[in-house]
C-alpha cells in the first residue's frame, strides 16, 4: 500500500445534521438543508486513503458555520457561525425561536470550538505540508451572497489574495504562496475545463474569486512567520453545475450523480497531488 501523503483534507460543510440542542427550533426543510451545504463533498474529496488526515463536520452549515469567526461582523445578515437566515434569505428558526446569546455560546462551546482546536493542532504540526480547506458553491450566486445571479467559475483556488494570489496591502498575507496558487488554478483549469455541466458554468477556475478565503484558513495562519510558511493552507470550491445542476432555495434533494462525482474526484486528485509536489520541493 502506497504511503499516505502528508496533507490534511477539511470538509467544513458536507454535513446535514441538526445538532440536538435546536432540533425543536429549527424551520428549515430538508430541501434547505440540502441547497445549503457543500453536498456530497465528502464523496469529491473522498481521497481519506490517501492522505493524512481527513476532517469532516457532521452538522448542517445552514444552521451552525465553522468557517465563521466569533467577535467580527458579518456582511450578510444572519451569515455568523449560529446562523438565522439561509443565503436565500429563508429563516432558519420558527418565530421566536432564535437561539439566545446563552445558547448561542453553548453551540459555539459544543460545536464550532473543537473543530477550531483540531485545526490549530494541524497547524502546530510540522508533518502536514499541505493543508486544503474543501468546499463547493452553487452554480449561480444566491439572492443573499455577495454575487446574485453571477455565474461562478467550475472551480475557485484562495488564499485571501488578490484575482493573482498575491498579497492585499493592509490585508492578512496570502495563506500560499502566489505562484504556487496560480500553478494550482492552472492546473485545476485544464482538467475542468473539458468536464460536461449540469449547469451554465463561468470561467474554468478563479483565483480568490467568488471566494476569497473563509475563517478557517485565516486563523489558523495568523502567526506563521513572514517569511515563506512551513505549511500552505488554501481554501478550493468546485462549482455543483459539475454535479448537481441549477439550485434555487427550493430545489429538490437529489441522490449523488456518481459518474460526475468520480470523474471530478480524479481530476482533483491529479491536481492535488501536482500540487503537493510543487509545495514540497
Amino acid at each position: 500500500m502506497a504511503a499516505r501523503l502528508p496533507i490534511a483534507i477539511l470538509l467544513p460543510h458536507s454535513g446535514l445534521e441538526v445538532p440536538r440542542e435546536v432540533r425543536g427550533r429549527v424551520a428549515l426543510a430538508d430541501h434547505d438543508l440540502f441547497n445549503e451545504a457543500d453536498i456530497y463533498t465528502d464523496l469529491i474529496y473522498d481521497f481519506r486513503d490517501e492522505v493524512e488526515r481527513w476532517v469532516t463536520f457532521p452538522y448542517a452549515r445552514a444552521v451552525i458555520d465553522v468557517n465563521r469567526s466569533t467577535g467580527h461582523k458579518h456582511s450578510r445578515p444572519g451569515d455568523g457561525i449560529v446562523k438565522t437566515q439561509t443565503s436565500y434569505g429563508i429563516p432558519v428558526y420558527h418565530p421566536g425561536q432564535t437561539p439566545d446569546a446563552a445558547l448561542e455560546r453553548r453551540l459555539i462551546e459544543r460545536y464550532w470550538r473543537p473543530w477550531h482546536q483540531h485545526l490549530a493542532a494541524l497547524a502546530a504540526n510540522p508533518q502536514f505540508r499541505l493543508v486544503i480547506d474543501c468546499h463547493s458553491m452553487a452554480a449561480v450566486g444566491p439572492g443573499h451572497y455577495d454575487d446574485p445571479g453571477a455565474r461562478r467559475p467550475r472551480a475557485c483556488v484562495a488564499n485571501l489574495g488578490d484575482e493573482q494570489g498575491e498579497g492585499i496591502p493592509g490585508r492578512h498575507r496570502p495563506t500560499a504562496p502566489p505562484e504556487l496558487v496560480r500553478s494550482f488554478a492552472a492546473s485545476l483549469g485544464r482538467l475542468l475545463q473539458d468536464m460536461p455541466t449540469l449547469a451554465p458554468a463561468g470561467a474554468p477556475v478563479g483565483i480568490n474569486t467568488p471566494f476569497a478565503g473563509g475563517w478557517n484558513i485565516w486563523a489558523h495562519t495568523r502567526t506563521a512567520p513572514p517569511e515563506r510558511p512551513s505549511q500552505v493552507w488554501l481554501m478550493v470550491e468546485v462549482s455543483r453545475g459539475l454535479y448537481v445542476g441549477p439550485q434555487s432555495h427550493n430545489s429538490p434533494p437529489q441522490p449523488p450523480n456518481l459518474p460526475q462525482i468520480a470523474a471530478l474526484r480524479e481530476r482533483l486528485w491529479q491536481a492535488i497531488t501536482a500540487l503537493h509536489a510543487e509545495a514540497s520541493r
